[in-house]
Formats: structure tokens, sequence, C-alpha cells
């Protein structure tokens, strides 16, 4: 699962997960702690977790058309943007020194 740390001053609720979740994606379950999309664009799957001040994600890629992959990454990238308050760019540079340490 890939962590993603959430900005001081956004609200770290299961709450606020399942509202984001339901507002970028649809439809989700709750399975064995992990809410469950399934089925959406380029996501077979995608779990998430809230643990502490940290999302946990999980994803499984189909392959689907170019314009159904930008929706998805659009969907996915809005979704965590709006959750954790860091856009693709500043998660992007947190990965490349999580990695360079």
């Amino acid at each position: 699962m890939r962590e993603y740390r959430i900005k001081r001053g956004y609200e770290a609720s299961n709450s606020r997960l399942e509202e984001l979740l339901k507002k970028y994606f649809g439809n989700f379950t709750f399975e064995n702690g992990c809410y469950v999309v399934r089925g959406i664009g380029g996501i077979e799957e995608m779990r998430a977790k809230l643990e502490k001040k940290a999302l946990f994600i999980e994803t499984k890629t189909r392959i689907v058309d170019e314009e159904a992959s930008m929706k998805t990454i659009r969907a996915y990238n809005g979704f965590l943007e709006e959750f954790t308050g860091y856009s693709a760019k500043e998660r992007q540079k947190m990965l490349r020194k999580e990695v360079e340490s």
C-alpha cells in the first residue's frame, strides 16, 4: 500500500474520506477495514484506509482507452489533492525525497 501524508489543517476522518470517495468515484464498499472502489475507469480495484494522519491506498488497474485513462487519472489526483492537501507535483517531490534517503 502506498502512504500519503495529510497536510496540516486538513481533516483526516473516515466521514470525509467517504464523502470524497463518493464525490470522485461514486459507489464504494467497506471490506476488512478498507474502503473499496471497483470498476471505475482504469481502476479495477482501489483499497483505501486511514491510519492516524496518513491515507494508505492500493490500486489495481486495467487497460482502457486513452480518454478513460485521462479521466481516471484526473479523478484520482483530484481526490488525493482534496483529501491530503498536496498536489500531484508536491506528492511527486515527497516521493523523490523518500527514495533518495
